[in-house]
């Protein structure tokens, strides 16, 4: 059966495990170090840490989120909400947990100035208030174990960190939302660099803005979310800046001490991936280029993702051993990657089959995105308007500066 296959045959079948040994390379071996799982070591006095939530619609998740944040065991800690003008029962659920535990601080958010993102501009109301020495910003879809807190601290406060993003579990409602998110998530992990953020040489600033803790001598330093206010990705700009001026940054894996339910309904899922997708890269590279980077990627991915499947069944079909042996190592190299991204072998199976699928979704979610963000020189979100043409500034890094220095 070797000596049936082509050169062509041989090649593919190469750049298929080539593709696997870089994501093991960067994703794998030597990424992202583990929380910690026992009781953290803190000295004795602990820094101030002021924990900052932009919410604007969230009722279906605020409460759970907050009283996550409330119940946090590390020992001083402040809670401050951004009710960023919702339109919903947020501020009224907000209220009620207020007027019944005063630690919590909530803000009524101010109108949107021309010019900022919603989140920065929350974000930064919320700075004003805050006490702490450390800042942490989370999302309001967020929950947090109590321990997580304590925990994170507990591991980064001795390193020379200034920034530290926590990695956790994504929790989805139903299998369409799921199969919504699977593309998207395994998109992600295909262009990641989880070696690269900790790297100062590498602009990777893939932060996760579901959990950014924070000294505030680097976040004054880079210029608060006031410096990003124009950028549409707003936690990766902050994490960009950050590594500009030399601050070292940190990402934790941290297990199921933080739950994330992104979206609650297929329409949310859609619309909401619809604008990350366009507004990341847009930020990095341009509307120009990064559009054009945008769609050779699904190309790509088209060709990782589907095509060894249509090989493999096409061999099957016309009991051809040579393009059965090419689609069979090709879809056991996207198995291996997903394997990386889950850590389960179930789970990658399933996420094996569903992932032509899930593609589908993907396809439409890049072209309605970018035809929308051309439209209207920006994307749609929670019923404002996210300009996506503000890109990053050169990659001139300065020399790394360990907290403190």
């Amino acid at each position: 059966m070797l000596s049936q296959l082509s050169f062509s045959d041989g090649l593919a079948i190469l750049i298929f495990w080539g593709i696997v040994w870089h994501r093991w390379s960067r994703q794998c071996s030597g990424s992202m170090p583990q929380l910690p799982v026992e009781e953290p070591n803190l000295p004795d006095n602990v820094p101030m840490v002021s924990i900052i939530v932009p919410a604007r619609n969230e009722e279906k998740s605020i409460e759970r989120c907050v009283r996550s944040l409330l119940a946090q065991d590390y020992p001083r800690f402040e809670v401050i909400v951004v009710d960023d003008c919702s339109e919903d029962a947020t501020g009224q659920i907000l209220a009620r947990i207020g007027n019944a535990d005063s630690r919590l601080k909530v803000i009524k958010g101010k109108p949107l100035p021309e010019g900022w993102m919603g989140k920065a501009h929350a974000i930064c109301q919320g700075y004003r208030l805050a006490k702490g020495d450390w800042l942490l910003f989370t999302d309001a879809d967020t929950y947090h174990a109590s321990s997580l807190l304590s925990r994170m601290m507990g591991f980064i406060l001795p390193r020379p960190v200034s920034l530290a993003t926590a990695v956790g579990k994504q929790t989805e409602p139903g299998i369409v939302v799921s199969l919504v998110n699977l593309a998207v998530l395994s998109y992600i992990f295909m262009v990641s660099d989880r070696k690269g953020l900790a790297d100062s040489k590498s602009r990777q600033s893939l932060v996760n803005g579901q959990y950014v803790l924070m000294t505030r001598e680097a976040y004054e330093a880079v210029g608060t979310h006031s410096a990003v206010r124009e950028y549409s990705s707003t936690d990766v700009s902050l994490g960009y800046l950050a590594k500009l001026k030399g601050f070292i940054t940190m990402g934790i894996d941290a297990g199921d001490a933080l739950q994330t339910t992104l979206y609650f309904s297929f329409v949310e899922a859609y619309r909401g991936w619809s604008r990350s997708l366009v507004n990341g890269i847009w930020t990095a590279l341009g509307p120009m280029f990064g559009s054009l980077a945008l769609l050779l990627l699904t190309v790509g991915l088209l060709f990782f993702w589907v095509v060894p499947w249509q090989t493999w069944l096409g061999g099957m079909e016309t009991g051809n051993g040579a393009q059965v042996m090419v689609g069979s190592l090709q879809i056991l190299a996207v198995f291996c990657v997903l394997w990386m991204q889950s850590g389960k072998i179930l789970k990658a199976i399933l996420d094996l089959i569903l992932l032509p699928v899930s593609f589908l979704f993907f396809m439409a979610m890049v072209g309605s995105g970018l035809t929308g963000a051309w439209f209207r020189r920006g994307t749609v979100w929670k019923g404002r308007t996210v300009l996506t043409a503000k890109r990053l500034p050169p990659w001139k890094p300065s020399a790394p500066r360990p907290r403190g220095q």
